[in-house]
């Protein structure tokens, strides 16, 4: 496993360790000793997956303090555009996205510090995507910002998006917690 620093603080890349042969492949997410060396979290209390069609936009989401989470996401078959968005006030990146492509192919994960929102759009169908958070879902602390309110541009014509991600407030009409 490799971690590399992003240009956003608490963003990291993780080329996940990948061994293929005739069998198929063996791939290894989480490794306590990289994790801690690198400063990472790696005791995660909640993990739940994905599926979702190509054209789909699942986010912006993220849980409001105190139950604020790191979360660790990757995907297990199928191709994505994962996009984060900086909520952090004091940051001197606030407002800034960053995006990476997420594939069964490059086996690349994103680990993603409190004070952002995450979500991402589906590349192909059936895109499985699997996350882990250090704490555990709380129905109440849920949030999100509008996915199309920030200066990003999603690569789709048609996006599907749910009724409740399409009711999030504006970047610009959101006052952060973080």
């Amino acid at each position: 496993m490799k971690i590399s620093n992003t240009y956003l603080s608490d963003i990291f890349i993780i080329d996940l360790f990948s061994f293929k042969d005739n069998r198929g492949e063996f791939v290894k997410t989480i490794h306590d000793k990289t994790f801690e060396e690198n400063g990472l979290v790696y005791q995660f209390a909640e993990s739940f997956y994905s599926i979702s069609n190509k054209d789909v936009i699942r986010g912006m989401h993220f849980q409001k303090p105190p139950y604020d989470h790191v979360k660790f996401v990757y995907v297990v078959s199928g191709k994505i555009l994962d996009v984060v968005i900086d909520l952090r006030m004091n940051s001197i990146t606030y407002g800034k996205s960053f995006q990476i492509e997420l594939s069964e192919e490059n086996r690349k994960g994103i680990y993603i510090g409190k004070g952002f929102a995450h979500g991402f759009l589906a590349l192909e169908d059936k895109s499985i995507v699997e996350y882990h958070t250090s704490i555990s879902q709380n129905k109440e602390a849920e949030a999100g910002i509008l996915y199309n309110s920030f200066n990003f541009d999603w690569p789709v014509e048609f996006p599907v998006v749910s009724v409740r991600d399409k009711e999030f407030l504006s970047l610009t009409e959101f006052k952060t917690p973080f």
